[in-house]
C-alpha cells in the first residue's frame, strides 16, 4: 500500500534567501509576538495554506536583533541527514563535506545567535535525521533557535522541550485568521464585498488563509461568492493535499467530505475492508483539514470549504450507499441529527422521520437545531410529520418558537387524532401537553387571559417527565405577568423555572429562562445585577464551542442592550453585531431584538438612514421566516417612532402612536409582544411627547402623570425614570416660555427680589391665587414633587413657615402685586 509522501521525489536541499512577502499581506502582530520568544524550538504545524512560511518571513522582517539566519526551503520532500548537514554547513560557511557531528560541534561553540528556519519539513524522515535534530536541540549553548514549519508533527521528543519551556507550538487553531483579522484581509482583497458574502466566506474557511484568498480570487460579480466554490481551490488541494496521499487514503478522504462528522470507529465500519480506521488516523497525522469537534478529539469535521471542493470525488450509487451506511452507524451511536441529514440526502424520507421521532424535546433548544428541524420539515411530506404524536409535538413546539403561529395552531389540531387515549391518566397528560403549547400560542397572539387559563390548568396535570412543557408554562406565565406589570409574580415563576432547569441538568434551558430574568431586571432598573449575571451566562455558553449558537446570540443581544442603556453605545454596537453573526441562519422572533437595538444605536448617533435600514433588515428576516405579524409588528412600530422622535418628527409619530394605543388598549385590548413587556407604556411616553410638541399640552401633561403613576405602581423603575426626565424637560421649556411671555412678574434675570427665581415666583403667584399643589403642577407642567420643592425654597428665602406668610412677605417686598 502506498503511504504518505510515497510519491514525493527527492530534490537537493539548499539554503536560499528569505522569501519576499506577498504584495497584499496582513501582518498579524499576535503571532509575531509569539515567535519573538526565547524558546529553542518554534514549531508551526498546520495543513497547507495556513500562512506558516509567510509568518516566518514577516517575523524575520520585523526582527531588530543582528543574528545569523539560515533559511532552508525543504518543499516537504524526503532527504537524508547527509543532504541536510551539507546544506547547513554550506550556509554557515563550512566545507560542504563537513559531517553532521562536525556541524553540531560548530553550532555548539558558536558565540553568535544562529536562527535556522526549516520551511516545510517533510511528513516522513529517516530515524538518524530525527536523532540528529534532537541532538541539535539538546546543545548546551543558548545561541541556537530553530523554527520549523510542517504539516505533520515531527517524531522528536517534544514533551521534554515543553517541560523545559523550550517549545512554542502553533497549530491550525492559532495560525487561522481570527474574525477581526479575517475582516481586515477581506477588506484588503475585495473591499466592496457585501456583508452576507463575508459571513458565508467565514463559515466556509474559518480563517484558513489560502481558502480565503482562492475563494475571493474570481472577485465574484456584485461582491458575491459563486456558490462558495473556486476551480483554483480544487487545483490547489490536488497539488497540496491529494498528491501526497495514497489511492486508498484519497478514497477515504472523498467519502469523508460528504459526512457531517467522522471518527476512527465510524471509518472502521464504513470502510472495514480497506482498514478505514487506520487510514483515517493517517489522514489526521498528515493534517488533511480534519479538525476536532470537541476537546476530547473523538469526532472530527472537515473544513467546509475543503469538503465542498472534494465532494466531486464521489457521486452516484457509491455516494448513496455510503450515506445509507453512515446513516445506520450514526443513529446507532446516538448521533440522530446527523443520521437524519444523511437519510434525507439519500432520499429516505421514512427513515429520516423514524429517526426524528427519537429526538428529545430538549434537543430543539440547543445549537442550531431549531433551524435544522424546520429545514427537515420542509423536506418531509405532511403525512409523515403527522404520523405520530411525538412528531406532531416536536413540530408544534418548533413552529411556536419560530413565531409561525398559524402553522403551529394547525399542528396543534392534529392532537385530536390521538384523543381519547385508552387510559385516563394518559389522556390527562396528553391534554396537559396540548394546553401548555396552546397557552404559549395564545400569549404570542396577545390573549392574556386565555394564555393564563391554559397554562395554569396544564401545570396541574403535567407529569414529572413533561418538565419541558412545565417550563413552557412557567415562561409563558412569567412573560404575561411582566406585561401586566405583576413583576413579583413574574420573578417567582422564573425562579421556579430556573430551579427546575437546574434539577434537570439543562444548562441551555436555564440560560434561556435567564434571558427572561434579565428582561425583568431591566424593567426593575437593576442594570448592574443584570450585567453581572449576564457575564456568567455568556461564559457558560461560550465554553460550549459551537460556531453559531442562537442562545449565545440572545445573550449578546441582551448585553448589547445593557451597554446602550449604560451609555456605552460603541461597545453595544459591536456586541449586537456579534450577536447577529450567531443567529444568521436562525428564524425566530427574538432575532428582531438585535436589529432594533442596532437601529436605536444608529438613531442615537444621528445616522437615521442606517437606523431605517436596520429596521428594514429586521422586518425582512421576519417575512422570510414566515413569522406571524403579532410577534413583531408592534415592536417595529415602536422603534420606528423612536427614530422619528430623535429627528423631532412629532407630527409623524402622533398617528402611529394612536394606532398602536388603539390596538393595545382599545375595545379589544391586546397583550404587548412578549419580547417587549413595557411596549404599551413606551408607546404612551412617545404619544405624550408627540401631543406636547404638536400643541396638545394639557393632554400631554395629564398622560405623563398617569403614565408615571402607572410605572411606579407596576414597578417599571427604569421607564419611570425616563418619564421623569421627559417631564423635567417639559418643565424647563415651560419656564422659558413663561419668561418669554412676560407671565413672570419680575423678568430681570434668574435672581430677583428676595432671591426668588422666575419659576419660584410663578409657583408663588399661583399659590396666591388659591391653587392646590396639584393644580399648580398641572398649570406649569411640572411634577408635584417639583412644586413642593419650589414651595420649600420660597419659604426659606422669604423666612416664612407657612404659605400665607410667604405670600404676605412677597407682597410686602413688591414681588407680588
Amino acid at each position: 500500500m502506498l503511504g504518505l509522501g510515497s510519491n514525493r521525489s527527492r530534490v537537493p536541499v539548499h539554503a536560499v534567501q528569505v522569501p519576499v512577502l506577498p504584495a497584499i499581506y496582513l501582518s498579524r502582530q499576535r503571532l509575531i509576538d509569539a515567535l519573538a520568544g526565547e524558546q529553542r524550538l518554534s514549531l508551526l504545524c498546520a495543513p497547507a495554506g495556513y500562512g506558516k512560511s509567510t509568518l516566518l518571513c514577516d517575523w524575520l522582517s520585523q526582527r531588530r536583533e543582528s543574528t545569523r539566519v539560515v533559511w532552508l526551503s525543504l518543499a516537504g520532500r524526503p532527504f537524508s541527514l547527509g543532504e541536510l548537514s551539507a546544506a547547513l554547513a554550506s550556509a554557515l560557511g563550512l566545507a560542504p563535506q563537513s559531517t553532521a557531528c562536525e556541524l553540531l560541534a560548530f553550532i555548539g561553540k558558536s558565540t553568535e545567535t544562529i536562527q535556522i528556519i526549516l520551511d516545510d519539513w517533510p511528513d516522513e524522515t529517516p530515524s538518524d535525521l530525527d536523532a540528529w535534530i534532537e541532538q541539535l536541540l539538546a546543545l548546551p549553548a543558548n545561541t541556537l533557535q530553530l523554527r520549523v514549519s510542517c504539516r505533520r508533527r515531527p517524531n522528536w521528543n517534544l514533551p521534554r522541550l515543553a517541560l523545559e519551556g523550550e517549545l512554542l507550538e502553533l497549530g491550525a487553531a492559532e495560525l487561522a485568521f481570527s474574525l477581526e483579522e479575517f475582516e481586515g484581509l477581506v477588506t484588503l482583497l475585495v473591499p466592496d464585498i457585501d456583508v452576507d458574502a463575508r459571513a458565508e466566506l467565514w463559515l466556509k474557511t474559518l480563517g484558513w488563509g489560502a481558502g480565503i484568498r482562492l475563494l475571493l480570487s474570481p472577485a465574484a460579480v456584485g461582491g458575491r461568492i459563486e456558490a462558495g466554490y473556486s476551480p483554483l481551490l480544487r487545483e490547489y488541494l490536488e497539488h497540496e493535499l491529494l498528491l501526497r496521499l495514497s489511492v486508498q487514503e484519497r478514497e477515504i478522504l472523498h467519502g469523508v467530505a460528504h459526512l457531517p462528522k467522522v471518527s476512527v470507529e465510524l471509518c472502521d465500519q464504513l470502510w472495514d475492508e480497506q482498514g478505514g480506521g487506520f487510514l483515517f488516523k493517517r489522514l489526521l497525522q498528515c493534517q488533511a483539514f480534519l479538525f476536532p469537534i470537541a476537546p476530547q478529539k473523538l469526532w472530527f469535521r472537515m473544513l467546509p470549504a475543503v469538503a465542498q471542493a472534494l465532494q466531486d470525488g464521489l457521486s452516484g450509487a457509491a455516494l448513496n450507499h455510503l450515506r445509507l451506511r453512515s446513516c445506520r452507524v450514526l443513529s446507532a451511536s446516538g448521533h440522530l441529527d446527523e443520521a437524519i441529514e444523511q437519510a434525507l440526502s439519500a432520499g429516505q424520507a421514512e427513515v429520516a422521520a423514524n429517526y426524528m421521532e427519537r429526538l428529545q424535546l430538549s434537543w430543539l433548544l440547543t445549537d442550531q437545531h431549531l433551524s435544522r428541524l424546520l429545514g427537515w420539515m420542509e423536506q418531509l411530506p405532511p403525512q409523515l410529520l403527522e404520523s405520530t404524536l411525538r412528531l406532531i409535538s416536536l413540530c408544534a413546539r418548533a413552529l411556536l418558537v419560530s413565531g409561525r403561529l398559524d402553522e403551529a395552531e394547525n399542528c396543534l389540531k392534529r392532537f385530536a387524532y390521538f384523543l381519547p387515549q385508552p387510559e385516563p391518566q394518559k389522556n390527562h397528560r396528553l391534554l396537559a401537553n396540548w394546553q401548555a403549547l396552546l397557552g404559549g400560542l395564545q400569549a404570542h397572539r396577545g390573549n392574556a387571559e386565555a394564555a393564563r387559563l391554559q397554562c395554569r390548568e396544564a401545570i396541574d396535570q403535567l407529569a414529572a417527565q413533561d418538565w419541558l412543557s412545565r417550563m413552557l408554562c412557567y415562561s409563558t406565565l412569567a412573560r404575561v405577568a411582566m406585561v401586566a406589570g405583576d413583576l413579583p409574580e413574574a420573578g417567582q415563576l422564573l425562579h421556579e423555572a430556573t430551579e427546575l432547569a437546574r434539577r434537570q441538568g439543562s444548562l441551555d434551558v436555564e440560560v434561556l429562562i435567564n434571558t427572561d430574568r434579565f428582561r425583568l431586571m431591566i424593567l426593575q432598573g437593576d442594570l448592574s445585577l443584570a450585567e453581572a449575571l449576564l457575564q456568567e451566562d455568556l461564559q457558560r455558553v461560550a465554553n460550549t464551542g459551537s460556531q453559531r449558537n442562537p442562545l449565545l446570540g440572545r445573550l449578546l443581544f441582551m448585553q448589547g442592550e445593557l451597554l446602550v442603556l449604560l451609555g456605552r453605545q460603541d461597545e453595544g454596537e459591536q456586541v449586537l453585531q456579534a450577536g447577529l453573526q450567531q443567529v444568521r441562519d436562525c428564524s425566530a422572533p427574538f432575532i428582531l431584538h438585535g436589529y432594533l437595538m442596532l437601529a436605536e444605536v444608529a438613531a442615537r448617533k444621528g445616522q437615521f438612514e442606517l437606523a431605517r435600514l436596520r429596521m428594514h433588515e429586521g422586518e425582512r428576516r421576519m417575512h422570510c421566516g414566515n413569522i406571524d405579524e403579532a410577534c413583531y409588528a408592534s415592536a417595529i412600530a415602536l422603534q420606528h417612532m423612536r427614530v422619528l422622535a430623535f429627528q423631532h418628527c412629532w407630527v409623524q409619530v402622533l398617528p402611529i402612536a394612536r394606532t398602536l394605543e388603539e390596538r393595545l388598549q382599545g375595545v379589544r385590548p391586546c397583550l404587548s409582544p412578549l419580547q417587549v413587556p413595557s411596549l404599551a407604556q413606551c408607546n404612551q411616553l412617545l404619544l405624550a411627547q408627540a401631543e406636547y410638541h404638536t400643541g396638545d399640552i394639557e393632554l400631554a401633561v395629564q398622560r405623563l402623570w398617569r403614565l408615571l403613576e402607572q410605572c411606579e405602581l407596576l414597578g417599571f423603575v427604569a421607564l419611570a425614570g425616563e418619564v421623569r426626565q421627559v417631564m423635567a424637560r417639559i418643565d424647563g421649556k415651560a419656564a422659558a416660555a413663561d419668561v418669554a411671555a412676560g407671565s413672570v412678574l419680575v423678568p430681570d434675570g434668574p435672581s430677583v427680589q428676595g432671591g426668588l427665581t422666575p419659576r419660584e415666583i410663578a409657583v408663588l403667584k399661583l399659590l396666591a391665587q388659591g391653587m392646590s399643589i396639584r393644580e399648580v403642577s398641572s398649570s406649569l407642567f411640572i411634577s408635584v414633587n417639583t412644586v413642593k420643592t419650589h414651595a420649600k425654597n420660597i419659604n426659606v428665602k422669604l423666612g416664612a413657615c407657612r404659605r400665607t406668610q410667604a405670600i404676605n412677605s412677597a407682597k410686602a417686598m413688591g414681588v407680588l402685586i
